[in-house]
């Protein structure tokens, strides 16, 4: 029997799995060196120690339930897997598996042989794969994949219970504006900082995830009704209404956030689809609000996707119309230019005008073949009025600068049709040359470079300060409509108009006012200065059979007389119109 201890004791010793021998009470007999290198330590520190020492204290009480039931003879041996300490402070995770040696053959009495392999490498790797699998790389929330697991087992466990399920659907107001302008790594940034401050609103028992880009979920269960849901909805935005600084620029971020409730029956994917459509309402709405979710916009969505259909196939099948409406000089009434507007000869409802379907193009990523079209248009209405000397404005999106790359589209448009570049001028939204990112900079410039105009539409709309304009190579300012409607209230209205029709002089750009539907806006626009105008006084919007082939003939009632001390002399000089008369 000497020889076979002789043998175990040098399989012990050499083995390069760790082995432990242990008494009845739990503390090492011995251990060999392979154990001692798992744990960080020299294999004689453990002698007379208790395996408990060096077990996390989750996995110990089953580890001393298993000892007892493998003394008690209920077991022949049993294989764990157990986290121990390393003299480092890092957890391992070991595969332990503990026998009962045969006393006859020990003359120091009853003991268990523990074999134990460092298996960490193994479990980080899997729950690497788990965590991929189930956890948003970049935030580290619950994935698509997780939540729907989580809000279905929620909403199968709460229908007995008085407390329900609330689902909460945010997206991030203009965040496409921050990777466009600071760069991606700014907005993952933000993102990150935003995944941390909706954590910090919620209970540990939420759930938290992010769907992917901008979009996140909270799942909150055992919630008693929907005063308690909405005001954790309101924790939650005015956590991350909080400023946030990103190198040297400071962000107050906001979210467009909708709230649903769980009814009786609901699924998981219908309840998240009934947050979504709530958020999308308050996106509509103006950005940085809440909804909450109600049966009418279930309706409002099916229509909307219904519009999204129907406008792919108006695309398809030429039912888009392109209507002018006339710029005028105001000292003459002289009709100098069109703005091209876009109209939809819905084959049911008849003519659509723009506000109707013109966002569920850009949500539809529809505007780039819609721009097409109207550019299209435009340019065959040039060619088409040989004897008209004046310019097409043409509307675009953000969407069609930069990775679009209009300049191309106008480019080969040109070429295919024969109209002149400098007949043709480009309308651009203030808040969209504000959010214009280098390659969308760059896609203005070559238009430019073409001999084609830029218009800065709605100014006074976007809160861009003045650099922001001068950086860009516009030539013209179109003020919004809305400043319009307030000529002649001897305040805030004239001062804004004679300011703005001030600094496009300054600047060596033209001016157009919009939304002059009045004899007395028309003489007050005068007054301060704007040389032209565009407005229902002037004509409404009309399709190109209604346009003569020459010079539309212009409305000649009566012009009130004008000091020429009202407005700067400098309007005497040859304008924009005239002084490029000889390029058409």
């Amino acid at each position: 029997m000497a020889k076979g201890s002789d043998m175990f004791a040098l399989t012990f010793r050499d083995s390069p799995i760790g082995m432990a021998l242990l008494d009845s009470s739990g503390q090492y007999v011995e251990v060999n060196d392979a154990f001692g290198r798992i744990l960080g330590r020299p294999a004689d520190h453990f002698r007379g120690r208790h395996f408990g020492e060096y077990t996390h204290t989750d996995d110990l009480p089953r580890d001393i339930e298993l000892m007892a039931q493998l003394s008690r003879g209920e077991l022949p041996f049993y294989q764990v897997h157990k986290r121990l300490l390393h003299r480092e402070g890092d957890t391992i995770w070991a595969r332990v598996t503990v026998s009962d040696t045969v006393a006859e053959e020990d003359p120091r009495g009853h003991h268990y042989v523990a074999q134990v392999e460092d298996v960490t490498e193994i479990r980080r790797a899997r729950d690497l794969l788990e965590r991929r699998a189930l956890y948003d790389h970049l935030s580290g929330l619950a994935n698509r994949t997780l939540l729907m697991e989580r809000l279905e087992r929620a909403l199968e466990t709460h229908e007995p219970r008085a407390a329900t399920v609330a689902c909460i659907f945010l997206d991030v107001d203009h965040f496409k504006m921050v990777n466009d302008s600071l760069g991606h790594d700014a907005g993952d940034s933000l993102l990150v900082e935003i995944s941390q401050r909706i954590q910090d609103a919620v209970r540990s028992a939420d759930t938290v995830a992010r769907l992917g880009g901008d979009e996140f979920v909270v799942v909150l269960e055992d919630v008693m009704d929907i005063e308690s849901a909405t005001a954790v909805m309101h924790s939650i935005t005015d956590a991350i209404r909080q400023p946030f600084t990103i190198g040297v620029h400071e962000l107050a971020p906001t979210v467009s956030a909708g709230l649903a409730m769980a009814t009786r029956g609901i699924t998981a994917e219908s309840l998240i689809r009934n947050a979504d459509i709530a958020m999308y309402a308050a996106k509509q709405g103006g950005r940085d609000r809440a909804e909450l979710f109600d049966a009418s916009m279930r309706e409002v969505a099916m229509t909307r996707l219904s519009i999204e259909s129907e406008l792919r196939t108006a695309i398809r099948d030429g039912e888009l119309v392109v209507y002018y409406q006339p710029v005028v000089d105001l000292e003459t009434r002289e009709i100098v230019a069109f703005e091209a507007l876009v109209r939809w000869q819905h084959p049911q409802r008849g003519l659509l005008l723009p506000d109707e379907f013109i966002p569920i193009s850009e949500d539809a990523n529809l505007v780039i073949p819609l721009g097409a079209i109207v550019l299209q248009e435009a340019c065959k209405f040039l060619v088409d009025r040989p004897h008209f000397t004046g310019r097409v404005f043409v509307n675009v999106s953000t969407r069609q600068i930069g990775t679009a790359d209009l300049s191309r589209v106008v480019r080969d448009t040109l070429a295919a049709t024969g109209a002149n570049a400098r007949q043709l001028g480009i309308e651009i939204t203030e808040s969209g040359m504000l959010m214009a990112t280098a390659a969308a900079r760059a896609d203005l410039k070559a238009l430019v470079d073409m001999g084609i105009e830029l218009i800065l539409d709605d100014f006074g709309t976007g809160y861009s300060s003045l650099s922001s304009v001068l950086q860009n190579p516009v030539a013209g300012l179109k003020l919004a409509r809305e400043f319009t409607l307030r000529l002649g209230d001897k305040g805030t209205g004239d001062r804004i108009s004679t300011a703005v029709a001030a600094l496009s002089r300054s600047l060596d750009m033209f001016g157009i006012i919009e939304g002059i539907e009045t004899e007395a806006q028309f003489a007050m626009a005068r007054r301060h200065g704007w040389p032209l105008a565009q407005g229902f006084l002037f004509g409404h919007a009309v399709p190109p059979s209604e346009i003569a082939l020459g010079l539309p003939e212009a409305p000649t009632p009566a012009i009130d007389p004008v000091e020429p001390s009202d407005f700067d002399s400098d309007l005497a000089v040859q304008p924009w119109w005239a002084r490029s008369a000889a390029n058409y």
